[in-house]
C-alpha cells in the first residue's frame, strides 16, 4: 500500500515539494540580503547611535515590503493539500469507477483508506511544519515581525499553525471528494470552505482569550493585537481618538492639551505574550475540525456500499 500510495500521488507530492523549495530559495535570498544589511557598515553605525539608523531601517522595511505580496498568499498555500491531494483522493476513484476494483481486493476499504489518508496526512503536517519554520526564521531577520499578533495576515503561516492548516485542508478535500464524488466539484467545495474557515478564524482569533484593558501608556501593547483604543473623558464617557476635544485643536501639542483637559487614553488589546497560546488554540480548533472531516471521509468510504 505504501508503494501504491507513492505511485498514485507522487506527482502531487513532488509538485508541492518543488513549490516549498522555490519558497525556501526566495526566503533564503531575501534573508541573505537582510543579513548583509545587518552585518554591514550602516548597521554598525546604527548600533553606535549614528545617523544612518533611519537609512538602515528603511532598507530593511523596503526589502520586507518587496517580499510582502508573497507573504500575503502564504496562509492559502495549504490549499495545495486540499485541492491536489485531498479532493482527488476518493473523488477520482468514484469518478473513474476504479473503486469497484480497488475495494474488492484482499486489502479492505478501511486499510486502503487508512494507509493512503495516514501517509498523505503525515506529509501534509510535515509540509506545514517546514513552511512555518522557514517563514518564522525569515521573519526573525526583521525586528518586530516575528511572533507578533498585530500582523493578522500571516499568523496562520508561522509557528505550529501551518501544520494544522495543512491537515485541515487535506481532510477537507478528502471529505469533499466523498460527498461530491467528482473531482472538480470537490475542489470547488474545498476552496470555498477553506476561505470561509480562514475568514471565520480571523474574526474569532481576537476572542481566543479575554483581552487586556489598560488606561494610560502601556508599552506591552506594542506588537499586540489592538482591539479598541480611545479616550476616557473627565465625566467617564468613552470617545474615539479622532473625536474632537473642546479647546484642543488638532496639531502639535494636542496630546498635552488633551491630558491637561483630564482625558485619559485607554487600550483594549491582546498582548504579544499570548502568541503561542493563540497558536495552540487555533491549532486545536483546526485539529478538531480535521477529526470531524476525517470521520466523514471514513464513514462515507467504509460504510458506503456503492
Amino acid at each position: 500500500m505504501l508503494w501504491l500510495t507513492w505511485r498514485q500521488h507522487r506527482a502531487q507530492l513532488l509538485v508541492t515539494l518543488g513549490f516549498l523549495a522555490v519558497l525556501g530559495v526566495v526566503l533564503l535570498v531575501s534573508g541573505q540580503l537582510a543579513l548583509g544589511a545587518a552585518n554591514g557598515e550602516i548597521s554598525s553605525y546604527c548600533r553606535g547611535g549614528g545617523v544612518p539608523c533611519r537609512e538602515y531601517d528603511a532598507g530593511l522595511e523596503d526589502l520586507y515590503q518587496r517580499v510582502y505580496p508573497l507573504i500575503v498568499i502564504l496562509p492559502f498555500v495549504p490549499l495545495l493539500a486540499g485541492t491536489f491531494w485531498g479532493a482527488p483522493l476518493l473523488a477520482r476513484e468514484y469518478e473513474r469507477n476504479t473503486y469497484q476494483l480497488a475495494w474488492t481486493q484482499s486489502v479492505s476499504r478501511g486499510r486502503w483508506l487508512g494507509v493512503k489518508f495516514g501517509v498523505l496526512a503525515l506529509c501534509a503536517a510535515l509540509a506545514g511544519l517546514v513552511s512555518g519554520q522557514m517563514f518564522g526564521k525569515w521573519l526573525e531577520l526583521f525586528p518586530g515581525r516575528a511572533e507578533t499578533l498585530s500582523e493578522t495576515s500571516y499568523f496562520g503561516a508561522v509557528g505550529i499553525a501551518p501544520a494544522a492548516w495543512w491537515l485541515f485542508a487535506f481532510a477537507l478535500g478528502t471529505a469533499a471528494g466523498v460527498l461530491a464524488r467528482k473531482t472538480l466539484p470537490a475542489i470547488a467545495i474545498t476552496v470555498a470552505v477553506f476561505v470561509a474557515a480562514s475568514i471565520a478564524l480571523l474574526v474569532l482569533r481576537p476572542q481566543y482569550a479575554d483581552p487586556v484593558r489598560t488606561i494610560g501608556a502601556d508599552s506591552s501593547a506594542k506588537d499586540g493585537l489592538i482591539l479598541e483604543a480611545g479616550r476616557i473623558a473627565p465625566d467617564g464617557r468613552e470617545v474615539g481618538l479622532l473625536d474632537e476635544v473642546p479647546g484642543c485643536p488638532l496639531g502639535r501639542g494636542m496630546n498635552e492639551c488633551v491630558e491637561a483637559a483630564g482625558y485619559r487614553d485607554f487600550t483594549v488589546y491582546q498582548p504579544v505574550s499570548r502568541f503561542w497560546r493563540f497558536q495552540w488554540t487555533e491549532a486545536g480548533i483546526l485539529l478538531a475540525a480535521t477529526a470531524v472531516l476525517g470521520g466523514i471521509a471514513v464513514r462515507g468510504t467504509v460504510r458506503r456500499r456503492r
